[in-house]
């Protein structure tokens, strides 16, 4: 079956930021991008058309009738770049059409920017991009927009080093494959990436304290050893990977890792010990998007 990415526009530049990063995926899997555009009548206007005996599908079909040209106009310089493209225009909510379409199509992955008519913060908080990271089947990978990103056109993208935050738990290595396939199809490295975990429960031994140092240093060699086993798994999968550590909080570690180390790519499972929600739409992963222009790839937990 060929893989296929979907790629949600709304007409805007910002939107389109999501384009280098999917015909990077296309091109290395490769896959069939599906540009997606949703259509709907403002609220006014429809108010105004509901008064009138008017089909449903005559009231939109000029929105639709310019979402094709639109599509069009964006499918044409990535298949002169050799990729595989379908247009596809929806009526109704994005979020709708979004879910509809990985349902309906066998989605392998969704890449979309971090905006939409209302600003980056109703993609990251707001109905769009909430609904289809919990409800999608389907990998999201999120691209920051950027007001003064200039034409996103096509820009020259590499993806040479993927960063994998894991934090021990199996739910949070569900990101692996998805990780792991990516980072095959573009040649990448995987940088599998831990906070030590200090219990302060182990602080206090017996009736004396266990120096913060001890506790640091075997805190340190339990999570090389994790990652290690880890990595072995992967590297039998003909990947290129490694392992880093960094102490302190979890975002800020991520975050200034991933800035310190030309990190192209990070991937995380969309979970933390305080559940989905926190590592979905909550500090870290919200953290991590928000901090800077590295795309984020999300990997709903099962």
């Amino acid at each position: 079956m060929t893989s296929k990415i979907l790629v949600p526009l709304d007409g805007s530049t910002l939107a389109e930021l999501a384009l280098s990063c999917a015909a990077l995926l296309a091109g290395g899997l490769p896959a069939v991008l599906v540009v997606l555009r949703a259509v709907s009548l403002p609220s006014d206007i429809k108010e105004v058309l509901d008064r009138v005996d008017l089909p449903a599908d005559a009231r939109t079909a000029p929105l639709a009738s310019a979402a094709h040209d639109y599509l069009k106009q964006i499918a044409h310089p990535l298949q002169q770049n050799g990729l595989s493209v379908s247009a596809i225009v929806r009526c109704g909510p994005a979020e709708n059409a979004i879910l509809d379409c990985v349902a309906q199509l066998g989605i392998q992955q969704i890449v979309m920017a971090t905006h939409g008519y209302g600003g980056i913060s109703r993609w990251v908080h707001g109905s769009i991009a909430e609904r289809v990271l919990l409800a999608a089947s389907a990998p999201v990978l999120l691209v920051r927009a950027q007001k003064d990103a200039g034409d996103p056109s096509l820009k020259p993208l590499s993806c040479q080093r993927i960063l994998v935050p894991l934090d021990g738990s199996p739910v949070a290595e569900q990101v692996l494959p998805i990780a792991s396939s990516v980072a095959k199809a573009l040649g990448a490295e995987l940088v599998l990436f831990r906070v030590p975990a200090i219990s302060t429960s182990t602080y206090l031994a017996g009736d004396s304290y266990v120096p913060l140092d001890h506790l640091i240093e075997t805190a340190n060699q339990d999570t090389e050893k994790y990652l290690q086993r880890t990595a072995e798994g992967v590297r039998g999968q003909g990947i290129q990977v490694s392992t880093a550590i960094q102490v302190g909080g979890v975002a800020n570690a991520i975050i200034d890792y991933a800035e310190a180390n030309r990190i192209d790519l990070i991937a995380m499972c969309t979970h933390g010990r305080t559940g989905l929600a926190r590592w979905a739409l909550g500090s870290v992963a919200d953290r991590v998007l928000r901090a800077g222009r590295i795309p984020l790839l999300l990997v709903r937990a099962r």
